[in-house]
């Protein structure tokens, strides 16, 4: 089994359990007599784990190997969901699905770190993207199927599947993802976890990588588990429709993923950028102000293919955070992120409070907008100068 389709099955059952809650959000606030935005804050439980293992999971990842790291990682989340589908408390399923979000924070990451060890630099993006291939159409079958499930059945069923798909990916990274021949390992300790961390957010693409993935991070991501809340509040949907509209965000993504290739021959780096926060803020302001449920799913399909082209791009900066500790750069990568996102349902949830339904979304897209330009400009210039060095 090839190196790249054993990271992207990683990838795949990981990506079905950072998403999953969000269509099933009314329905877990219904059974446990809690409101909407108490559950929604499962999300931010999820991705707040997942941001805060970083730190430990990217110098043990240098130390002990990434190989390693990701097979411990996949039985955790399998154990956490499993437990996540008997929760009898709230209390309950949302310790699981912090669980949940810290070993996933070991496969992603992890996964894009070993994709910068073993790949050139000029098959990296497109490398990467297959990854975020596999993760986005994990989100759309995810989304998609959850509120259908939940509709149908019960909430709890949607667990069932994901569990079973992570034993699985278990199974086969124990079998077919090996250690790097000729590896070296560094030992682990604090000084060079320190060292590590130090190039990451001090190094030249820090300030725009960072700052750009954490706000952008915020402003998508952490719009999505009020979604089915909105609809079911203005009358729009209920949860198979709410799935299907937040699919559609990941649709987005892996539509972009088709064409990345052609897209940045012709519109190199800083282009694609470019045009993909248009896109973003286009369709997040339709998501804003969209008077039915299909258009909803339009509007987040739009945002999800120009949210990804640059969230690609800032994904391929960040194989370069920190070259001498490469776990290190992608693990800080990955805690700002999900800092982003974990956050971003508690400032959403003041703003829907405070300016209704629509303006915060579209707040949102304006993030997404300054974000890209700002991402662009920095791409224009490392592009200029590597020609100029040339």
């Amino acid at each position: 089994m090839p190196l790249l389709a054993v990271l992207s099955f990683a990838a795949f059952v990981s990506a079905f359990t950072i998403q999953l809650i969000n269509p099933l959000v009314p329905a877990i606030a219904r059974d446990f007599a809690i409101t909407v935005e108490q559950a929604a804050m499962l999300a931010s439980g999820f991705t707040i784990a997942y941001a805060l293992a970083q730190p430990l999971l990217g110098p043990l990842g240098d130390a002990l190997g990434k190989a390693r790291i990701i097979k411990v990682c996949l039985a955790l989340l399998a154990v956490s969901q499993l437990v996540g589908a008997i929760a009898t408390r709230f209390e309950y399923l949302f310790a699981a699905r912090m669980v949940a979000g810290a070993a996933g924070g070991g496969i992603i990451p992890v996964a894009f770190a070993i994709i910068g060890d073993r790949f050139p630099p000029e098959q990296r993006q497109v490398a990467i993207s297959k990854l975020v291939m596999a993760s986005m159409t994990a989100v759309l079958i995810g989304a998609s199927t959850g509120g259908f499930v939940a509709d149908a059945l019960h909430w709890r069923y949607t667990f069932i599947g994901p569990t079973l798909l992570t034993a699985v990916a278990y199974v086969c990274a124990l079998v077919y993802l090996r250690p790097r021949p000729a590896a070296a390992r560094t030992p682990l300790s604090l000084a060079r976890a320190r060292d590590g961390y130090r190039e990451a957010l001090t190094g030249p693409l820090a300030p725009i990588v960072l700052t750009s993935v954490f706000f952008g991070g915020l402003a998508m991501w952490g719009l999505l588990p009020f979604v089915a809340g909105r609809l079911e509040q203005r009358g729009l949907a209920g949860l198979s429709e709410a799935g299907f509209v937040i699919g559609a965000m990941s649709l987005g993504g892996l539509l972009f993923t088709f064409a990345v290739k052609t897209l940045l021959a012709r519109l190199g780096r800083g282009g694609l950028v470019r045009l993909g926060g248009c896109l973003a803020a286009c369709g997040m302001s339709v998501v804003a102000l969209s008077p039915h449920w299909l258009v909803e799913a339009a509007g987040f399909a739009v945002t999800g293919f120009g949210y990804f082209m640059v969230h690609n791009s800032l994904q391929t900066l960040a194989t370069d955070l920190a070259p001498n500790a490469r776990g290190s750069g992608l693990a800080t990568f990955a805690c700002i992120l999900f800092l982003g996102q974990g956050l971003g349902p508690i400032v959403y949830r003041l703003l829907f409070a405070g300016l209704g339904p629509s303006v915060p979304v579209l707040i949102g897209a304006a993030i997404l907008f300054s974000v890209a330009m700002a991402v662009s400009r920095k791409l224009y210039q490392l592009d200029a100068a590597r020609v100029a060095n040339a």
